[in-house]
């Protein structure tokens, strides 16, 4: 039996709390208190990656652990990355932060639009925020 694949649109104007929502979401998850059936939380904000439709799921953890202050950092992206590709995104709860900050050519073609289609890590799951003007094609 497959996992049930999740899908949630927080979608609400400008400076309602949506971005301070999203990081809430990945303290409790660091405590321990959100979150508890998934291994990662990972948050990205969307205006933040490159405008680029060849990304890699490695470019996506890299553009959220940019601040990581570790021997580590090289590391941590192709770790991460590694684990979630090789579980097809099961136990990942993606948080997209900013959609309609996305670029248009992006939002049709890129491996953040193949994860929302189910097309690139079919088990994960996903939180998108958006203000509404956005989130049509959602």
């Amino acid at each position: 039996e497959q996992p049930l694949r999740k899908h949630i649109l927080l979608e609400g104007e400008p400076g309602i709390g949506k971005s301070t929502l999203t990081k809430q979401l990945c303290y409790k998850f660091a405590e321990g208190k959100f979150a508890d059936e998934y291994k990662l939380v990972i948050r990205i904000v969307l205006r933040c990656l490159p405008s680029d439709t060849t990304l890699s799921v490695e470019d996506l953890v890299r553009s959220c652990t940019s601040d990581v202050g570790t021997s580590l950092k090289k590391e941590i992206p192709s770790l991460l990355s590694q684990f979630i590709s090789s579980n097809d995104g099961e136990g990942t709860l993606f948080i997209m932060d900013g959609y309609d900050e996305f670029p248009e050519e992006l939002q049709k073609k890129s491996l953040v639009a193949d994860n929302i289609n189910g097309k690139t890590l079919p088990q994960s799951s996903f939180i998108i925020t958006s203000r509404p003007r956005a989130s049509a094609p959602l």
